[in-house]
């Protein structure tokens, strides 16, 4: 069974940037950079393994094309949201919740091309990914200006995506599903002064279509008019419902990031809050610190920690049991709605690690880095064990030509 939401979800923290060429500015070498990275959540969750291939090519003195091979490959046991048959008064940590096994691969290909007019920088990108049950198309047009002798960087970009959700013969739905999404963002970077950076980023995305899991389920144990030929019978018992999310969501964030270089030790602070909204009336905060420490000319390594809460989409509930709402099946993005994803929920992440890299010479730079994410709710509406902890080790090797 397959959960192309989920793979999505357990890597999206954790990938870097798609654009390659930002490893970079300038187009006066060629990169090669391979990585490896394995995403193991605890009590045989899920596990990814992913891979990547990056290769920035200089077809002029301006001008690079940029090139990313990934493959994404997912396993393990994840919660869908339902739970067995149980009275209705049964409380939350007593229901026993369905777990269900996974398995999933995606493919990415991202294409980029840059190119350097003066201070002006443009570029295009196109990626597409493949899974079994979802493909991915989007489109990326990014502008970048740097101004007064190169004090201020402007930055607006655009992204277009044309995706489809795939039916499978464990999805929800009994077709093939269309999503499409347009994102907007606006950044400025502003040197202070000679030691000192500071950066604010907005930016907003809207998408419509098919916005659920077609995986997730809710359980309601109520009392139904079931018709058969000998007639109709109220019937008690636990029923199981897909989820039904909006067909239109809207999105707004807001970044502010400082840097502070201290010349005396040869280190950096790095500090950044990002606060992010969207129409489900859910809000997300987070909070990162990064110190990073020139330990000798060729050794550099980055402790990091990094704080999110977030409240609950407005449609969230663990169970439709005793809530007042009927589960209809419709699953068609039409009110009312509700949602049994944890992912939805109030809860807090913490996630702290550090990275390492060391240059084995003027061409070669390998990389290491650690990663714990732990993640525990806000309050008693959801059950702990749908909450993942997770470990993460990533290496890599970037070569310059």
């Amino acid at each position: 069974m397959l959960g192309s939401k989920i793979s999505r979800f357990s890597t999206q923290l954790l990938l870097p940037s798609a654009s390659f060429l930002a490893l970079g500015k300038g187009n006066a070498q060629d990169v090669l950079r391979l990585r490896s990275q394995l995403y193991d959540e605890e009590g045989g969750r899920i596990d990814v393994e992913s891979h990547y291939l990056d290769f920035k090519y200089g077809l002029t003195e301006n001008t690079a094309l940029g090139l990313r091979l990934a493959i994404d490959s997912l396993s393990g046991m994840t919660p869908v949201g339902s739970h067995e048959d149980a009275p209705a008064d049964t409380p939350l940590e007593d229901l026993e919740w369905e777990f269900q096994h996974i398995e999933d691969e995606r493919k990415v290909a991202v294409v980029t091309l840059e190119h350097e007019i003066n201070d002006h920088t443009l570029s295009f990108e196109y990626a597409h990914s493949t899974e079994e049950d979802y493909v991915s198309n989007t489109v990326s047009l990014k502008w970048q200006a740097e101004l007064f002798e190169k004090n201020t960087t402007i930055t607006a970009g655009a992204s277009f995506g044309f995706d489809e959700v795939r039916a499978t013969p464990f999805t929800t739905i009994l077709d093939d599903r269309n999503k499409d999404t347009y994102e907007l963002t606006l950044g400025v970077s502003q040197l202070i002064n000679t030691r000192t950076i500071l950066d604010l980023t907005l930016g907003y995305g809207h998408s419509e279509g098919y916005l659920a899991d077609p995986y997730r389920r809710i359980s309601q144990t109520t009392t139904r008019t079931v018709t058969t030929p000998f007639g109709s019978f109220p019937v008690t018992d636990t029923f199981t419902e897909p989820e039904n999310r909006p067909r239109e969501q809207d999105r707004w964030v807001a970044k502010i990031t400082g840097r502070h270089y201290f010349p005396t030790i040869d280190a950096a602070l790095s500090g950044s809050y990002r606060f992010f909204a969207n129409s489900d009336n859910l809000e997300g905060h987070t909070f990162e610190l990064k110190w990073i420490q020139q330990v000798n000319p060729k050794l550099s390594v980055t402790p990091y920690f990094r704080y999110y809460q977030q409240s609950g989409a407005d449609y969230y509930r663990p169970t439709l049991t005793n809530s007042g709402i009927d589960g209809h099946g419709r699953n068609d993005g039409i009110g009312p709605f509700y949602s049994s994803d944890y992912r939805l929920s109030a809860f807090d992440a913490i996630t702290y690690g550090f990275s390492a890299s060391y240059e084995l010479n003027d061409s070669l730079t390998l990389e290491l880095q650690l990663e714990r994410y732990e993640i525990s709710g806000r309050n008693a509406r959801t059950p702990d064990i749908f909450f993942p902890t997770a470990n993460v080790i990533s290496l890599g090797a970037q070569w310059t030509f």
